[in-house]
């Protein structure tokens, strides 16, 4: 990398790495015959705040999908976020008890 910001990008891609090894993100297999493993990149963006300041630097290590083909690499896809009648029905469920919810956003999750 030859960015003057290049030991700010190195710090995001290592906080990353180290985030993904923690969570036990994934595990090395022998890959089946007739198979090809998929690639993945490097995917970055600066995170600015209200005043357009630089807040921090993200990096985020992303799969090549494009390269699969479903039905031959796949069978099923999902997102792993919540739906909004799930939410819905949080909210619901504090309200008629009495509850106090927290909203936070967290940076890596363990």
């Amino acid at each position: 990398m030859e960015s003057s910001d290049s030991g700010k990008w190195k710090e995001a891609c290592d906080s990353e790495f180290d985030s993904l090894q923690r969570n036990d993100t994934w595990e090395i297999v022998p890959l089946p015959k007739g198979r090809k493993a998929i690639g993945c990149r490097w995917v970055f963006r600066v995170k600015e705040n209200q005043d357009g300041e630089v807040e921090r630097f993200k990096a985020r290590l992303v799969a090549k999908g494009f390269s699969q083909k479903f039905g031959v690499d796949y069978e099923e896809t999902f997102a792993p976020v919540a739906k909004f009648t799930s939410i819905r029905v949080v909210l619901s469920m504090a309200a008629e008890y009495g509850l106090m919810l927290h909203q936070m956003d967290v940076n890596v999750a363990l």
